[in-house]
């Protein structure tokens, strides 16, 4: 009794298999039995609409502040004040800290006062210059004496001119003691504090442009021959909730990432407000629109052994179309050959027609 229920429980998935195959045949053939004997399939259909239709294709990467410099002080001393904090937007030019600058104003004051003594000078062998000049036209001195006050005239004159040089220098490193944005942003980092002695060269903060962004993209070296600059681009982020941004491939680097065998896609935009780099963002380049294109909808397409085909209800009747599939927008799918345009098609109910199958039109 026991060996023949083993028996039993064995034979019972086999049974199961074979009436599964044996429904799976006879939905297959329903259409077929329903022609034969002369049934009417009830079915919705739907007019051939001629669109606009796009290809795309998309691809993900990360958000990138397009200019992200990082900040240095340009003169060495001691931090006496500083004005922001990690996060805090700053517009360009606005005063972030403060060197001390106690020994930069007495060496600009000790490098003015230099520049008026040489000018003073100047004035005054200027004045020797001329008088050697009409005692010359006199007889009353010799040549020489005139060329020496020009050579000392002309010697007073580039000091005069490295003077100034100085008093600029000074003046410049006077100024970069006030430590100001280079770019408007947010501060990503602060690296001083308040009785900090940095040097020349220290960084002092890290900053992050959000108002300029930047996305590089990899896309699929099949892709090549289409990507171009200047092809619309839809941008959506995560972070950005439901705000979509559109605009346009900025660049489409030459070389192809021996590593992936991807395309690198660079785009630049604008932020629209609340974009944030770092955040994941979903791009979907438009390569193509083809105008007035033949669509129907995804469910109207029947696999058939000859391929895909549509059936169109005329008087009554269906009649197969084998069809070229093209792009596909959202439920609907373009025909590129096959249909002509003004056609009606059957929709729900096209997967039990068979070609001369009489149908009946219901609404869906």
């Amino acid at each position: 009794m026991i060996v023949r229920a083993r028996i039993l429980t064995g034979l019972i998935p086999t049974c199961a298999a074979m009436v599964g195959v044996c429904l799976s045949a006879l939905v297959s053939l329903a259409p077929e039995f329903a022609a034969a004997q002369g049934r009417t399939v009830r079915v919705t259909t739907t007019g051939v609409e001629r669109r606009s239709v796009e290809e795309t294709e998309w691809a993900v990467g990360i958000i990138e502040s397009r200019s992200s410099p990082q900040m240095a002080a340009q003169v060495a001393g001691e931090i006496i004040q500083v004005l922001v904090d990690e996060g805090s937007s700053v517009s360009a030019g606005q005063l972030l800290a403060v060197i001390n600058n106690e020994e930069y104003q007495l060496e600009h004051a000790e490098n003015e006062a230099g520049l008026r003594r040489l000018a003073a000078l100047m004035r005054n062998q200027e004045l020797e210059l001329e008088r050697s000049q009409k005692l010359y036209a006199d007889n009353l001195v010799a040549q020489f004496e005139v060329d020496g006050m020009e050579a000392q005239l002309e010697a007073i004159t580039q000091e005069l001119e490295g003077a100034k040089a100085r008093v600029s220098e000074s003046q410049r490193r006077l100024r970069e003691t006030r430590l100001t944005a280079a770019v408007k942003g947010e501060i990503a980092e602060r690296h001083i504090d308040v009785g900090d002695y940095v040097q020349t060269g220290t960084i002092v903060f890290d900053l992050i442009d959000t108002a300029n962004l930047r996305v590089r993209l990899p896309f699929p070296e099949y892709r090549a021959p289409k990507l171009a600059k200047g092809l619309n681009v839809r941008l959506s982020s995560i972070a950005a909730g439901n705000e979509a941004v559109h605009t346009t491939i900025t660049e489409v680097r030459p070389s192809v990432n021996p590593a992936n065998r991807s395309l690198t896609v660079v785009i630049d935009f604008p932020n629209p407000g609340s974009w944030r780099p770092g955040a994941s963002v979903r791009a979907e380049v438009v390569l193509e629109v083809r105008e007035d294109a033949i669509m129907v909808p995804q469910i109207s397409v029947v696999r058939r052994p000859a391929g895909d085909v549509v059936y169109v209800i005329n008087a009554g009747m269906a009649e197969e179309r084998l069809i070229e599939r093209g792009l596909r927008n959202g439920n609907l799918v373009e025909v590129r050959a096959g249909l002509t345009g003004g056609e009606r098609i059957a929709v729900d109910g096209a997967g039990f027609l068979t070609n001369g199958a009489r149908v009946t039109e219901v609404e869906g």
